[in-house]
């Protein structure tokens, strides 16, 4: 998006994030022990190859190491974030809780990282991010959000919907997007 709006900078992108569990029963656990129990050595090892050299490109550095678990609580931060201080600081949060969990093994289910990520990246109040990583309520909007989601055809992530028309799923390339962009620049001239 920041490539393309360079290019047209009369173009103007909203985002939100909206949650999807791809595995909403995970129990927390090493990560790499996870990928070992589901994937054979060869496989991972060619899953561990192919996500480096995408992220590489990208100046990410993914690690299959540390914890991982249920990402639910992970997902009312990120809800919180957006209710309270908007779609931008929402994506700062989930550039950090990305850049912890993905790339330095952060435990993507830990109470007090979250919340020192709520903090720094947010600016969210410690109050706040309790009631939200503990209440009932965050727990049926997020059911809610998820549910929507199933019902709206989404399988997998991730998953982006433009204009609430347009869906693309997986790992794409970024000229899959800037045809999208394209295509939808054209239509509202």
């Amino acid at each position: 998006m920041e490539r393309y709006q360079a290019l047209h900078p009369e173009v103007e992108f909203d985002v939100t994030w909206k949650p999807f569990l791809l595995y909403p029963t995970l129990r927390k656990g090493d990560k790499r022990a996870l990928y070992e129990k589901i994937m054979s050595p060869e496989k991972l090892r060619l899953f561990t190859s192919r996500l480096q050299t995408a992220g590489a490109r990208y100046g990410i550095s993914f690690s299959v190491t540390g914890t991982t678990g249920p990402s639910q609580p992970a997902h009312r931060l990120v809800a919180l974030a957006l209710q309270n201080r908007g779609p931008t600081v929402q994506s700062a949060v989930l550039d950090a809780l990305f850049q912890g969990h993905f790339e330095h093994g952060e435990d993507i289910a830990n109470e007090s990282w979250l919340m020192h990520v709520g903090r720094t990246a947010g600016k969210l109040d410690d109050a706040a991010m309790r009631a939200a990583l503990r209440g009932p309520e965050a727990d049926n909007a997020l059911e809610e959000e998820v549910r929507s989601a199933a019902v709206g055809g989404v399988e997998a992530v991730p998953c982006v919907t433009v204009q609430n028309r347009f869906r693309v799923g997986g790992y794409q390339e970024t000229d899959i997007f800037e045809g999208l962009f394209d295509k939808i620049r054209r239509e509202n001239r």
